[in-house]
């Protein structure tokens, strides 16, 4: 019998602008959660609430899982970047005092950013298609 584990899926998620998302809530028993069968380093979920990761196969609706333990890398990186109080998805590229954050496929305008300004909340770590019959668990 394979393991199940159960992550919130805490919002819509946007590579086009920031979005306010507040990690840091107790209330996360009130949102949808997804059930995953197997290991997973996922610790939520982001629904994806626009075509900023089309070219990479990733649609609308789907389901991405992000991960605080995964290993950074320094290019490339899908992520959830923080920048003051607010997120964003996208590629991220240091280069000392700037960071590029980039959408593949270039849907959107790349954004050059100070380094110092910009905090890695989480990394992709799997994405689950919303054709492919996700579970979808609610308590309460």
């Amino acid at each position: 019998m394979k393991p199940t584990k159960i992550v919130p899926v805490v919002r819509d998620g946007y590579c086009k602008a920031f979005f306010s998302l507040d990690l840091e809530s107790s209330d996360l028993a009130s949102q949808p959660h997804l059930m995953l069968n197997g290991y997973s380093r996922a610790l939520f979920a982001l629904q994806m609430g626009d075509r900023g990761l089309q070219s990479i196969g990733i649609g609308v609706g789907d389901y991405l899982l992000f991960g605080t333990s995964a290993p950074l890398r320094s290019s490339g990186q899908i992520s959830l970047v923080r920048q003051e109080d607010e997120f964003i998805i996208r590629e991220t590229y240091w280069s000392g005092d700037t960071t590029m954050l980039r959408v593949p496929g270039e849907t959107y305008p790349t954004l050059i950013v100070p380094t110092e300004n910009v905090r890695i909340a989480a990394v992709l770590d799997d994405v689950i298609r919303n054709d492919e019959l996700a579970r979808v668990v609610r308590f309460g």
